[in-house]
């Protein structure tokens, strides 16, 4: 499988915002991997589609798919290949969002541990690496940790003019942690920043521009500005349906617009 045509081609999928279509393709290109027994290609398409179904909500597909690429990683003798470190990070962030903390934490420890032996202390891989941490963080409440770790991905992603979209992803993770810390005027400008970077680099159209929309309604929602909060709760809930339907997210989302309109009347 070339797998760049691959990518190519879910690119132009996201673009359209057709869930189904992107769904159904990264299914049969995971199909025709796994029949060509192609390790690299059952890992990138493996590593994609497990992503697309922690964002959407399927979670225990997620783990199922994420755990499959880390066994064929290891029968193929690759534990400290790039390739696994990839995969480590990818099923760390599904657990992650299962809740499984403790278990992401120590995945990201050793996906560490591979990128410094790989020479990679300064790529990208290594700011992604960060700014998971600093999630997981965050969801334990240990929000100054989450600071840190947020800061260090953005040193790292700051020198690479190219990977603007990284940096802004990495900008809404710091911004959540500095809302949550009472840092209201650092966290607006955080998550302002990057909602510039998804409006003058992709238009609006990158998955994540709804995470970001959201964060800075979560930040005036804290911050006990319900009528600031509204409309990017709203626009994030037209996001995160334009780009995944309604899922786990949107639920969320739709009950703290709930709630802050029942803080308007």
């Amino acid at each position: 499988m070339d797998v760049n045509l691959f990518y190519e081609k879910l690119d132009e999928l996201y673009a359209h915002h057709d869930t189904a279509a992107i769904e159904e393709y990264m299914t049969q290109s995971l199909d025709q991997a796994r029949a060509e027994n192609d390790t690299g290609a059952i890992t990138a398409v493996g590593n994609e589609l497990a992503g697309f179904y922690r964002v959407s909500g399927k979670i225990d597909q997620a783990i199922t798919l994420s755990q499959e690429v880390l066994r064929k990683l290891k029968d193929m003798g690759q534990e400290t290949t790039e390739n696994f470190a990839a995969a480590l990070q990818n099923a760390a962030s599904v657990l992650t969002v299962a809740g499984e903390r403790e278990t992401a934490m120590e995945m990201y420890e050793t996906c560490r541990k591979i990128l410094e032996y790989r020479g990679l202390q300064q790529d990208y891989r290594m700011a992604a690496l960060y700014n998971n941490i600093s999630a997981v963080y965050r969801e334990q409440e240990e929000f100054e940790k989450a600071e840190e770790a947020a800061n260090q991905s953005i040193a790292i992603i700051s020198t690479m003019p190219e990977n603007r979209v990284e940096l802004a992803t990495s900008l809404v993770n710091l911004g959540e942690v500095q809302a949550r810390l009472g840092k209201f005027d650092d966290a607006k400008a955080s998550l302002e920043r990057a909602l510039n970077i998804y409006e003058t680099e992709t238009d609006g159209r990158d998955p994540h521009y709804a995470a970001a929309t959201a964060a800075l309604g979560n930040m005036y929602f804290y911050r006990k500005e319900p009528e600031q909060a509204a409309p990017y709760f709203r626009k994030a809930l037209q996001l995160i349906e334009r780009d995944y339907g309604r899922n786990q997210f949107y639920d969320m989302i739709a009950k703290n617009l709930e709630m802050v309109e029942e803080q308007i009347r």
